[in-house]
């Protein structure tokens, strides 16, 4: 456990720094196109000085790796090998945090989630939800802030079709459900990954101007939840 005592809330009216810390992370859709957009816009609603984004992603990885205590499907099989891989990514994202926001004091500080795909694909939605609330619950224990709130991107509808319908739709229903939890929202991302006539179901990967435009509903929903 990391006690980052830095990162303390702003509890009264004559404290209140006008400071907020955005903590952005996940798989390869939480790309460097998505955290410009979605600076662009929370910079211009808070002031340059006032808004600190964090991003720390990898391509790839299922929500295990941000979750120590993660508990597999009883019939999935993942090896000891790969069940010492859990929580790999958190370290280096605290870290990241840690070094951008040293000695300081922020109003809010929010969670922004764009990961699962990796989940579906290997047929783990049944502990997604879970798996996600730990994470959430050691964030906030890690960096002192009850009041974390969080937006999670819901995976597109790219695998609907695929041969792990059931787990991508697990997952995007998991998510929804999180979405609807105090302090926390869900965004669509279904038009955003460049699906047309040819390929009615898109890519996994969001297009570049798909990911500005998530970049730009992250930072939306942020700013709503802030001001709520």
């Amino acid at each position: 456990v990391i006690a980052l005592a830095f990162i303390v809330p702003a509890c009264t009216s004559a404290q209140k720094t006008g400071k907020h810390l955005f903590i952005l992370s996940g798989q390869s859709n939480m790309t460097g196109t998505l955290k410009g957009a979605f600076t662009d816009l929370v910079e211009e609603h808070f002031g340059e000085e006032n808004a600190v984004v964090v991003m720390r992603m990898k391509s790839g990885r299922g929500i295990r790796f941000w979750v120590a205590d993660y508990r597999q499907p009883h019939d999935r099989g993942l090896t000891d090998k790969k069940m010492n891989s859990n929580c790999q990514e958190y370290k280096p994202l605290i870290e990241a945090v840690m070094a951008a926001a040293r000695d300081e004091s922020f109003d809010t500080v929010g969670f922004i989630w764009m990961q699962g795909e990796s989940d579906a694909n290997n047929r783990l939605s049944e502990v997604y939800e879970e798996s996600f609330i730990k994470l959430s619950e050691q964030l906030k224990k890690d960096l002192g802030r009850d009041d974390l709130y969080f937006v999670i991107g819901r995976i597109s509808d790219y695998g609907r079709g695929g041969p792990q319908h059931e787990h991508w739709q697990g997952v995007r229903d998991a998510q929804v459900r999180l979405g609807k939890h105090r302090g926390g929202a869900w965004i669509d991302t279904d038009d955003l990954n460049g699906g047309d006539a040819n390929q009615p179901n898109g890519d996994i990967h969001f297009p570049r101007q798909g990911a500005v435009i998530l970049g730009q509903r992250f930072a939306d929903k942020a700013v709503e939840l802030i001001g709520n």
